[in-house]
Formats: C-alpha cells, sequence, structure tokens
C-alpha cells in the first residue's frame, strides 16, 4: 500500500482554489515522496452551444463558441502559469513519466485534456492512488461541487480534500472516523501509510438510532497489526447536534489536524432520517479530510 502518485485537477477559473489543491498535494508528496499529476480539463466550446436560446442566429451561436474557446484558452494559460510558477518556487522537477518512484524523491507534471470533468477526472484518477481538491471556491462553487463528486463517487480512490493549504508538519494527530462499514475500512486501509507516520491517532466511532452496537475492537487490532496504536471512544449525535456536529467537535477535542472517513457510508433512509454527514463534513469542517467511497 502506497500513496505515491496523486492527481490534482486544476479548472484555471479558481486561481486561489488551484494554488490550494496544488500547493497541498506537493506538500503531502513532499512528506510521503511521490509524484503529482495536475490536469486541467479543457471545455469542448461546441459544447456552450448547448446552453443557447430558440430562436438564436448562426452568427450569434457562432459569437457564443467563439467566447466559450477563448474562456477555455485563457483557464488553460492560468492554470499552467500557476503550476510553473509554483513548482519553480518549490523547486519540483517537471517530470512526465518518473522512474522508480522513492520515499525521497518528488516530481510534476501538467497535462491538459479536452473534454468533461465528470469524464475525465474518473477516467485518470483511477490509476493514481490519491486525488487531492480544495473544497473552499468562490464564484465558480458549481464547478469545483463537480470535481469533487467525480472524484469521490467515480474513481474508487482516496480523495484529500483540503479547505486550505496543507501544512508541512500535517499528520501528527489523525482522527479516524469509524462506523462499521465497508467504506469506513476501506479509508483505513488507504490511509495507512499516513496513519503510521502520526504521532497520536484517535478511532472515533459514529453510532446512530439505526446501528447496532459498533465495536472498536476489530479495528484497532487491524491498525495495531500495521503497527499503529491507536486509542478509541464513542459518540452519538443528540442535545440539538447532528452526527458530524459530534464527530468535528470530538476531532477538535482530540487537537486533530487529520481526519480519515468513509464518504457517503449511509443509506438513503439513514440520510433522509439523521442527515448526509459526508456533506456536512465538507461544508463545514475546515480540517484536511482524507475521504474513501
Amino acid at each position: 500500500m502506497s500513496l505515491k502518485t496523486v492527481l490534482v485537477p486544476m479548472g484555471g477559473a479558481d486561481t486561489k482554489c488551484d494554488d490550494t489543491a496544488l500547493c497541498s498535494a506537493l506538500t503531502f508528496i513532499g512528506k510521503m515522496g511521490g509524484h503529482v499529476d495536475a490536469l486541467h480539463v479543457q471545455q469542448d466550446p461546441r459544447n456552450a452551444a448547448a446552453f443557447v436560446g430558440e430562436g438564436m442566429t448562426t452568427a450569434m451561436i457562432e459569437n457564443v463558441i467563439e467566447m466559450a474557446e477563448r474562456d477555455a484558452a485563457e483557464r488553460t494559460v492560468k492554470a499552467e502559469q500557476l503550476f510553473n510558477e509554483v513548482c519553480e518556487k518549490k523547486s519540483i522537477p517537471l517530470i512526465e513519466t518518473p522512474e522508480g518512484l522513492d520515499s525521497k524523491s518528488s516530481s510534476a507534471w501538467f497535462f491538459t485534456r479536452q473534454g468533461a470533468q465528470e469524464d475525465l477526472i474518473p477516467e485518470y484518477g483511477r490509476m493514481t492512488d490519491l486525488i487531492v481538491a480544495c473544497k473552499k471556491a468562490s464564484e465558480h462553487k458549481s464547478d469545483n461541487e463537480q470535481v469533487l463528486n467525480a472524484a469521490i463517487l467515480e474513481t474508487g480512490r482516496a480523495v484529500l480534500v483540503v479547505n486550505d493549504a496543507l501544512p508541512a508538519d500535517f499528520g501528527k494527530r489523525i482522527a479516524v472516523i469509524w462506523n462499521g462499514s465497508v467504506k469506513s475500512s476501506y479509508a483505513i486501509s488507504k490511509a495507512l501509510p499516513l496513519l503510521k507516520k502520526a504521532e497520536e491517532v484517535s478511532l472515533i466511532c459514529a453510532i446512530d438510532d439505526f446501528s447496532e452496537e459498533i465495536s472498536p475492537e476489530m479495528a484497532l487490532r487491524y491498525l495495531a497489526m500495521h503497527g499503529i496504536k491507536a486509542k478509541s471512544c464513542n459518540i452519538k449525535s443528540g442535545s440539538g447536534r447532528s452526527t458530524a456536529e459530534a464527530l468535528m467537535a470530538e476531532a477538535t477535542k482530540f487537537n486533530a489536524d487529520f481526519i480519515v472517513m468513509g464518504a457517503y457510508t449511509r443509506g438513503r433512509l439513514r440520510r433522509l432520517l439523521f442527515g448526509a454527514v459526508t456533506g456536512e463534513v465538507l461544508d463545514k469542517c475546515t480540517l484536511p479530510v482524507l475521504m474513501a467511497h
């Protein structure tokens, strides 16, 4: 198990969000060793014609497509320029296909593909170990949500969601959210390289009114088999707070600087009754969160 290859989608529209995601990815490989691929998806300008109203002339449609072409070209230039500036500042070598990745080397590469984000992010994301995405978008919030949904739901890979740039000393105190689900166990297995480097790990067991008794023993044993000594605690929603709020409060109490959790682990009925924990964490949590679905 390793986290050596990292994919960063860069839209080119929200420079601050792109910068946060890219810097976080480079900080990550700085600690773990590995390679960052920065993927810029250039929207096909011809798709803009699908959104024009009825009754528009051919000249008007051509004008819309021309504007879309200029916008796409500008976004590409912004994304690549930012990538080159950040990598130069951090002295990251630009290598398309590094050989023999080890625990000390770091490299990065920028590439552009034309198409739809919801298609290309899963296509490239499935052949990487980790995807890094920033959630704190500004006016391009819908584009960012599309990136997050495609990364989390369509790749089968771990996704690191950051609110701010990842600090160099990240991962000292990691809170692991555990509810006994397949996706929670998958998240733990994907995060093992990070958990092994942590100074302290807390297993926070999330219980709701539909849960059977969740015992942390097997999860603690699994971690111990990998040389990770963790402590555990149980939390339950109530007193006017949601499960997500209770989880984040416990992580804060533990003084966590990083969270590991399964994404969208509840069925539809539980989400209706208790709310979507993943969505609330994505919306409100300021800590970096490694998710797996």
